[in-house]
């Protein structure tokens, strides 16, 4: 798949393409936070790092968002953070909790 086409694709996928020719300092919260995902994927890195993915969006959006990184899961380790145990519960394999800067327990959410 070449540059062009990826880009193509994930403007498609994460409903950007009305935003293609509008520059990001000019996007709302919830569309840079589309935007960061967009650009963490182009490329095919194995391994993705999310802080507080879906923050700032509206529920239409974060639940599509969390269906995108739910398949997304199938073929990369994503790590993300969340202070939303809804989105760790939908999105997690295993879940660590923080509290002072230090994991307090690691697991499954049960």
């Amino acid at each position: 798949m070449t540059k062009e086409s990826e880009v193509e694709k994930w403007l498609d996928k994460l409903y950007l393409r009305e935003f293609e020719d509008v520059q990001s300092q000019n996007l709302s919260g919830g569309t840079k936070r589309r935007l960061s995902v967009a650009i963490s994927v182009i490329g095919g890195s194995k391994l993705i790092l999310l802080d507080e993915p879906s923050s700032g969006m509206d529920l239409t959006s974060k639940y599509k968002l969390w269906d995108i990184l739910k398949e997304l899961k199938k073929e990369r380790v994503i790590i993300l953070t969340t202070h939303y145990m809804d989105e760790a519960d939908y999105l997690g394999d295993r879940i660590a909790i923080m509290g002072e800067g230090k994991i307090r327990c690691c697991g499954s959410n049960l």
